[in-house]
């Protein structure tokens, strides 16, 4: 924790970047598929960054880092590649369903926000609620 809370939000997503990062680079040996690599994605390297966007904002240049690695991870050994974009369309369209971190992490944001505002009598809620 720093004197401020950009300053601490700024601290915890660099962490939290280098660590996928790190994890990205470690797990890609692992003979799996697209469709596994991206489940693999969903559930285990971007678990912290849903933890941690419920409390610190994700600033713009984390949200490219985390993209970045993510691209790396799924497309390191690959010479036809898709971009992210294509990926992040819904599963009804018979396509990848990738996460869009940058729309994930402001939704986990507002909606703990959301739930906070609505404890009655805690001096959050009549903060948010003003």
């Amino acid at each position: 924790m720093a004197n401020t809370v950009k300053q601490s939000a700024h601290n915890t997503w660099s962490h939290i970047t280098a660590t996928i990062r790190t994890q990205a680079r470690g797990a890609h040996c692992r003979d799996l598929c697209l469709s596994q690599r991206i489940k693999y994605v969903h559930v285990f390297l971007l678990a912290r960054a849903w933890y941690t966007a419920q409390i610190f904002p994700a600033p713009d240049e984390r949200i490219r880092q985390l993209n970045s690695a993510i691209a790396w991870y799924l497309w390191q050994r690959e010479t036809f590649r898709v971009s992210l974009s294509t990926l992040h369309r819904p599963k009804e369209l018979e396509v990848w369903d990738l996460t869009d971190v940058a729309a994930k992490s402001r939704v986990v944001l507002i909606d703990r926000l959301w739930s906070q505002s609505q404890k009655q009598g805690t001096v959050t809620a009549a903060w948010l609620q003003r």
